[in-house]
């Protein structure tokens, strides 16, 4: 994998700051919103501009330097991490990624398990660096990557994040139903497989292919994904590759950070560097 585009350097004062805050994340309440302008306060940082996202779009690029803004701060889950890099593609500022939703990965691989206000409170300290992402079809990932009938668990999902139980149930039914039949062919391994996880690191890829066969795999790994991770899974194959082929006619459904994309099949999807630069703590 090719180095970053820039190495490491020092974070610079977090100074101007424009906020994006999910309030529809189950993690991310007017309390915390509250206690996280508080905590920039402290740190010295000025709010400058604000985007209460969805609802309001992420700033543009063009929109951060207009506001003379030094960072770009963000409190959401993965996808909403996703949404507002690929907002601010092309600026040359710095992200404060802070961790607002339920899996939190990318937080988690810039400060570890640290809380929002410890997090503010460091990122004067921290390095200012580019993070590993995946591209595949015009997308890009930071966290991870799941292609073919498992993104079907996605919806059981996120109506458990949200406590709606009934959903649950009847998104649980059609994702055994479908989302176990067929499989995506991923080139040089044998057989078809119903879920292929990509994730993002320095060393390339990191891929897991689910190979199960039967009711008992198909409920470990939904169990596993409805819990956290399902590489915990038994019938779960892991390696790392320089890139990975997936696919051979029809579309592929993929979640990229837990957004649903659709790729013409074969996609190939390749490792390489965020165009923003991240403030990493650890």
């Amino acid at each position: 994998m090719t180095p970053a585009p820039r190495p490491p350097e020092p974070a610079r004062p977090l100074g101007a700051v424009w906020l994006v805050a999910n309030r529809t994340s189950r993690s991310t309440d007017d309390g915390r919103i509250t206690a996280l302008l508080a905590a920039l306060a402290a740190a010295g940082a000025r709010l400058a501009g604000q985007s209460d996202f969805p609802r309001e779009p992420a700033p543009t690029a063009a929109a951060l330097t207009a506001a003379g803004i030094d960072t770009l701060v963000v409190l959401g889950g993965d996808g909403t991490l996703g949404a507002a890099a690929a907002a601010a593609a092309g600026w040359e500022g710095q992200f404060l990624a802070l961790p607002g939703g339920t899996m939190n990965l990318l937080p988690r691989a810039l400060h570890g398990d640290t809380g929002v206000e410890a997090i503010v409170a460091a990122a004067g300290q921290g390095c200012l660096t580019h993070v590993p992402v995946v591209r595949a079809g015009g997308h890009i990932s930071h966290c991870r990557i799941i292609i073919g009938p498992l993104t079907r668990w996605a919806r059981a999902r996120e109506n458990a994040r949200h406590g709606r139980l009934w959903r649950v149930w009847q998104a649980v039914r059609l994702a055994l139903a479908r989302g176990f039949l067929g499989g995506v062919k991923v080139a040089g391994q044998p057989g078809r497989h119903p879920g292929v996880l990509v994730m993002p690191s320095a060393q390339g890829l990191e891929i897991a292919l689910f190979s199960g066969r039967g009711l008992g795999d198909a409920m470990a790994v939904a169990v596993n994904w409805l819990l956290g991770d399902w590489r915990g899974a038994a019938a779960v194959t892991a390696f790392t590759a320089p890139e990975l082929v997936a696919g051979r006619r029809r579309t592929l459904r993929c979640l990229f950070d837990g957004e649903l994309r659709r790729l013409p099949a074969p996609a190939r999807f390749v490792p390489g560097w965020s165009d923003l630069r991240y403030i990493r703590t650890l």
